[in-house]
């Protein structure tokens, strides 16, 4: 944290410095020399929003998906993330500078904007959660701060600060009607977009955190339509690959990473002996929509498409956590009701592309007698409500696919809930464990004396005990 703190006031001190030159050598002031005030504090959300993006989507997102069994890495660096062989080089915490920093920036500079303000705080808390929940302990309090070495906090109080901060980021965008800004890659200024955003982004951290009672609560105000849902959409930029979808990338460059013969493929797969395929339910669709082949990266018509829009935060995660902590908390009749509702979206074919739409799908709506034991969703006859949190758990666990929540679900579930939980296969043979967090960044670890000795890969967070 130090080296990154020391790189932003570099970086910010070599602009005010290059301003300020002329004052003090008594010269008349060079119009063309900026310092940072003269930087609108609007200029700092994109190049925020994308580098996000690039921690949600990139390297960390394949890494989840090796861990869950949704992805297999098959040549060099990929097969070695695949096979556990990383080290603390192996991560990097480059979002502290490239998020946090301009957002925090922005926020300083816009307290007569509510809009800015809201907005800076929803990404501020996408990237520190998504970095609590897969390393733990992390910075944050003294994070980007002027302690130069800040102390690792523990991982439960950075979700509990996350909520505060999210819940400030909802009191700003409820009040920021008419407030304007001046570009969001994102959102294109949708205000209202914003707002469920960090409501179902409040949702997720308290389904990290088992509670969900107020899960429920926070998703009733979540993302209410697919077309509200948080998405990367490509760029078709000419000569500019770096716009492009992030698997597309990867798979232009060095050809391995894909879906293979995974675990969620087999789930997908009608003639695998897990198919979760039956009278109400064809897979086939999403099945050649979800498949990578790293043999023909340009054959990719579906998910790894050059310009297929990725996931952030959807539609389809708040109606999950609609149903799981609906049917925890509230009713089976809840719960089902919100799978339903997924079961009704998914039916319509709106989260294929056109290159698969006209495969055979089907997604009918389940009776509460499909739980019961002996029915289609019960065939080893345990308890009805358990038999459907199963079933909505693995719908998380497919739907979910290149997001985090399938390993955040396999470690939140397989301690107290070990018969809903997604079963999902150790990719090395020999092994005993499953990676349970990610490894601290090297550079954190030699340049921030109150760093802790690592735990290793597969030391149980605090809110996976």
């Amino acid at each position: 944290m130090k080296s990154i703190y020391i790189k932003y006031i570099f970086v910010f001190t070599t602009l005010l410095i290059l301003g300020c030159e002329s004052m003090v050598d008594n010269l008349n002031e060079n119009p063309n020399q900026l310092t940072l005030d003269d930087v609108d504090p609007g200029l700092f959300l994109n190049g925020a929003e994308l580098s996000n993006i690039n921690t949600q989507l990139g390297a960390y997102s394949r890494m989840a998906g090796y861990y869950s069994g949704q992805l297999i890495g098959f040549e060099q660096v990929e097969q070695e993330r695949f096979l556990y062989n990383v080290t603390n080089t192996t991560f990097g915490w480059d979002g502290y500078q490239s998020v946090i920093t301009p957002m925090r920036e922005m926020r300083r500079r816009t307290t007569d904007n509510p809009f800015y303000q809201g907005i800076s705080k929803v990404m501020e808390a996408h990237l520190i959660g998504t970095y609590a929940s897969l390393f733990g302990d992390i910075p944050y309090s003294e994070a980007v701060s002027d302690v130069e070495e800040p102390k690792f906090d523990d991982q439960r109080a950075v979700f509990d600060a996350l909520q505060i901060l999210l819940q400030d980021a909802i009191d700003d965008l409820e009040s920021a009607s008419g407030s304007v800004i001046i570009e969001d890659y994102i959102f294109d200024g949708n205000r209202i977009k914003w707002l469920e955003s960090a409501w179902t982004l409040k949702a997720r951290y308290y389904m990290h955190t088992k509670q969900y009672d107020l899960a429920y609560t926070a998703a009733q105000n979540g993302i209410s339509s697919n077309g509200n849902s948080m998405m990367f959409n490509p760029l078709d930029i000419p000569g500019e690959n770096s716009t492009k979808n992030k698997f597309y990338i990867v798979l232009s460059g060095t050809p391995n990473t894909g879906t293979g013969n995974s675990y969620l493929v087999q789930l997908l797969d009608n003639s695998s002996g897990i198919s979760r395929n039956n009278a109400k339910t064809d897979e086939t669709a999403r099945l050649g929509y979800y498949t990578i082949d790293p043999s023909s990266p340009n054959a990719n018509l579906g998910i790894a498409n050059e310009l297929e829009p990725q996931p952030l935060i959807t539609y389809q995660e708040n109606l999950l956590i609609l149903a799981e902590a609906g049917a925890r908390t509230q009713s089976f009749a809840t719960g089902l009701g919100h799978l339903n509702q997924l079961r009704t979206f998914l039916n319509t074919g709106a989260f294929l592309n056109t290159n698969f739409s006209s495969e055979p799908f089907t997604y009918d709506a389940y009776v509460a007698s499909d739980f019961d034991a002996g029915g289609m969703e019960n065939m080893d006859n345990i308890d009805p409500d358990r038999a459907l949190l199963r079933e909505i758990i693995e719908e998380r666990y497919v739907s979910g696919f290149t997001t985090f929540m399938p390993f955040d679900d396999a470690r939140r579930l397989k301690k107290s809930d070990m018969d809903v939980a997604v079963p999902f296969p150790l990719n090395v043979p020999t092994a005993t464990q499953n990676v349970e967090r990610f490894l601290y960044p090297e550079d954190e670890i030699l340049s921030n004396l109150m760093a802790p000795v690592d735990p290793g890969l597969y030391s149980v967070t605090e809110v996976n005990q």
